[in-house]
């Protein structure tokens, strides 16, 4: 997890906490500190939110291998093991995120409507159904829009395979 850069760990850490399950209302004999972990399932839905399509089979291979306790989930320190093997830790230059989002967006997010019109002027045929599909899987904090964060997040998770294939 060294070889991250702080951005990168502050983005992992605010994915991460954006599904995952909180220990829950202590039980007899349970921790109350039991630290907040992720499912497969998961682990599944940020993997596709990012454009990484693995097998079930795959997702608890991918567990098993950061899984320290042998409790089929991940803590974060877990899930940020697997994710630095995964990420490319040389991210693309912020200046050109930057320049993307000033030439689509307003400077700091890019819309449905901004992100139809510029894969529109490429000349490429799309609906505005498939345009919400792609904003829905690089919108990580669910408001609608594309943030720097999320489309730095998405483009480093695309350009490294994962479960060290």
């Amino acid at each position: 997890m060294d070889a991250l850069t702080d951005d990168q760990k502050a983005d992992l850490e605010h994915v991460f906490n954006l599904v995952a399950s909180s220990p829950g209302v202590p039980t007899p004999g349970s921790d109350p500190l039991e630290p907040r972990t992720i499912s497969d399932k998961e682990l599944g839905f940020l993997l596709r939110a990012q454009g990484v399509f693995a097998t079930e089979s795959e997702i608890r291979d991918m567990i098993s291998e950061v899984d320290t306790t042998g409790s089929g989930r991940m803590t974060y320190e877990e899930f940020a093991n697997l994710m630095c093997r995964s990420i490319k830790v040389e991210a693309e230059p912020y200046e050109e995120i930057t320049d993307a989002f000033d030439e689509i967006g307003d400077g700091t997010w890019v819309s449905k409507d901004d992100l139809l019109a510029a894969i529109k002027s490429l000349g490429v045929e799309i609906t505005p159904e498939e345009v919400q599909e792609m904003l829905a899987e690089a919108d990580v904090d669910t408001n609608g829009k594309i943030s720097r964060d999320d489309f730095k997040f998405m483009m480093e998770m695309r350009h490294k395979p994962l479960g060290g294939k």
